[in-house]
């Protein structure tokens, strides 16, 4: 029987050999259970030996009594910050991957436990938003289910959506659409949950940070939906379920109701049968319905643009949380991309429509007309949905190893590369004209590039982050990922800076992009000094982005809870510059103890609701003797760190709460600790 001491005596490769060999591994436990098990004694730190001896020997206890144990003591009471931008404190909690901001942030207080009063301070006498109206206007004080705007209002509210929203995610037919309204004679519950729905999201549009009014909109398009919609098999309701929990919902930072409904509205499209791709005799069947039938069908291109949509929505919404993508993509989705079976617009920005008979020449619309501008409008989803699959690709493998093999990284990022460089120029190029419409969702699709490759590289940022490796110390493909990661995060500061617009579109979708931008030269801040040219980069590009959250403020809600987060670990930093460096001592038993009873006694003068994040201080103590290069244990620290979403409250009061509106509901947990964030779409 091997003892502890007897263990402690042998090599790297004694320990490898006896642990393969022995037949309580081989037969009564499978080598991913027994990694599990020695993993979690790494992490408890309950005995003295070091990483790699805790690594190879699993602690006797059942794994199912630990799992409920872990259930019991992190899933009660702690955070749902799935942004991890207002950083605030919630009963409930959700999971987060290492793609999430909530992986940055942990590295961050990991690297720099002295940071945590700064960031508890909370500064009670500003507000979150500038006063508002005493009272509505009538139209929006009418609590009657057929309710609408005026024509004058429902008009310029619709061009709204199609001008500034549509293009980004085109599953409405533009056309149909203002025929319907204008002929305005339906009245049953399908269509007007969406045409409050666009009403809602154009409201949205149309306005700055301060506007309520779309909040009334979306409550009434609600009250023509149920969960019996989603047995109703009707396309309207799906445009609408999709529109509402695909973008607009994650305005209301609603994102867990939003991923929960967006997977029932998705599993609605395949009862639809919009994932395939069907063949001629199809459309030969199509042709003999009858007129009326043949009226209320939907094109081919249509349906592609309806799936496509809701792929796209759903990718943006989960390619930052570390969420898996449960099978959005695969073998069964058959469906052709939009704009490739018909018509395409070239890499010139003309738009060749194909011809049946293959001999003769494609005909080319001009530019500015209407056909072009109708056709243009579709351009972008047909590059993001390829995009969006790569992206998927990405988050999928990130959840299942957020450490990957540096070759694998890199034939990522090559296939990121290549779609850009594949773009149209209308679509790359800044420097081509292009109209307003495009303009808006040509800066967005840049920021996601650039914000995917930020994705793919940081975890190996945030490993040598948590090593306190220095720049000299790293592997080539080390400083070739951290490099890449950091000159995207610079570069996207730059490119929002310079180029975001003036309206609140754009200014949500970049103060995210900022946002998470923001976390890689922090976490650079707080892990590597060795470079003091770099250093200075790095704090450049951090007063680039408190900047523009000050100048945004009009345009986006979050820019300054987004400027007061950054600025507090921004703050953080100086402060640890400033502090002398103390000598490293080696923990005892006794300093354990204490420094468990510490922890202990901080933890008992909060409520449940308010704890602080999880500062475990014996933690820190031993975290010096973890085997920070071994990638199975960086992979349990990651699973287990994604749940402790326990930072410090940086909220001030909620959105939509006083009492012009009612906006009960409206935060993912609605009362005045309620976080009131969302991510960019």
């Amino acid at each position: 029987m091997w003892t502890l001491d007897s263990l402690a005596s042998l090599s790297r490769e004694e320990l490898l050999h006896l642990a393969l060999a022995s037949p309580e591994v081989i037969q009564g436990t499978s080598p991913s259970v027994a990694n599990a098990r020695a993993m979690s004694e790494i992490h408890t730190g309950s005995d003295g030996a070091d990483s790699l001896e805790a690594l190879e020997q699993a602690p006797p206890e059942d794994p199912y009594w630990d799992e409920a144990r872990k259930h019991q003591i992190r899933v009660q009471g702690i955070s749902d910050d799935v942004n991890g931008l207002s950083m605030s404190v919630d009963r409930l909690s959700s999971y987060v991957g290492i793609s999430s901001i909530t992986a940055a942030l942990k590295v961050i207080v990991r690297c720099a436990p002295q940071a945590r009063p700064l960031l508890t301070h909370n500064n009670q006498t500003e507000t979150a938003l500038p006063s508002r109206a005493n009272s509505p206007p009538p139209e929006l004080a009418n609590n009657h289910p057929l309710a609408l705007p005026t024509q004058q209002e429902g008009e310029r509210l619709i061009e709204s959506y199609f001008d500034r929203c549509h293009p980004f995610f085109p599953l409405i037919d533009e056309r149909k659409f203002w025929a319907t309204y204008l002929h305005g004679n339906r009245t049953d519950p399908q269509w007007l949950a969406l045409l409050n729905i666009v009403f809602a999201v154009g409201s949205l549009a149309s306005s700055t940070a301060d506007n309520q009014a779309h909040y009334t909109y979306f409550n009434r398009s609600r009250r023509h939906m149920s969960l019996d919609s989603f047995g109703s098999g009707n396309i309207e309701v799906l445009q609408a379920l999709g529109i509402m929990c695909g973008y607009y919902m994650h305005y209301l930072n609603r994102p867990n109701e939003a991923h929960s409904l967006m997977g029932g509205t998705l599993r609605m499209a395949t009862s639809l049968g919009l994932h395939r791709e069907y063949s001629e005799r199809s459309d030969t069947s199509r042709q003999l319905a009858q007129p009326e039938e043949e009226e209320e069908a939907i094109s081919p291109e249509m349906r592609r643009r309806m799936w496509w949509s809701l792929f796209c929505l759903d990718a943006w919404a989960s390619t930052t949380t570390g969420r898996p993508s449960l099978g959005r993509m695969g073998p069964s989705i058959t469906v052709m991309k939009p704009g490739t079976a018909a018509n395409a617009v070239s890499r010139s920005g003309r738009l060749a429509c194909a011809n049946t008979d293959i001999r003769q020449v494609p005909t080319v619309i001009m530019p500015n007309s209407p056909q072009f501008m109708d056709q243009l409008k579709l351009l972008p989803l047909t590059h993001a949905s390829t995009f969006c699959a790569i992206a998927t690709k990405i988050q999928d493998r990130l959840v299942e190893s957020p450490l990957l093999p540096h070759a694998e990284t890199g034939a990522y990022d090559t296939q990121i590369m290549k779609w850009h460089e594949e773009l149209p120029s209308i679509l790359s190029s800044y420097d081509e004209q292009c109209p307003e419409f495009l303009h808006r969702v040509r800066c967005v699709m840049r920021w996601r590039w650039h914000n995917i490759r930020i994705v793919l590289h940081r975890p190996i940022l945030l490993t040598t982050a948590l090593r306190r490796c220095a720049w000299a110390d790293l592997t080539a493909d080390e400083k070739f990922a951290v490099e890449k990661c950091r000159t995207a995060a610079s570069t996207t500061i730059e490119e929002l800076n310079r180029d975001c617009m003036s309206d609140l579109i754009s200014g949500w979708n970049a103060v995210w992009f900022c946002f998470q931008a923001c976390m890689v030269p922090l976490v650079s801040l707080f892990s590597d000094a060795s470079q003091p040219e770099e250093v200075e980069k790095w704090k450049a590009s951090i007063e680039t982005a408190l900047s523009f959250f000050n100048r945004i403020r009009d345009w986006s809600i979050a820019a300054k809870r987004s400027a007061d987060a950054v600025s507090r670990l921004y703050a953080a930093y100086k402060a640890q510059k400033t502090t002398p460096p103390q000598p490293s001592i080696p923990p005892t038993p006794q300093m354990q103890q204490q420094a468990y009873a510490m922890s202990n006694s901080f933890y008992n003068n909060f409520e449940a609701s308010q704890q602080p994040f999880d500062f475990d201080a014996a933690g820190l103590q031993n975290w010096p003797n973890a085997n920070m290069n071994d990638p199975n244990y960086l992979n349990y620290f990651w699973d287990d760190m994604m749940w402790d979403t326990n930072l410090p409250d940086m909220q001030d009061a909620p959105f939509g709460m006083s009492n012009v509106y009612d906006f009960t509901g409206a935060a993912q947990d609605s009362g005045m600790d309620g976080a009131y964030w969302m991510h960019g779409n």
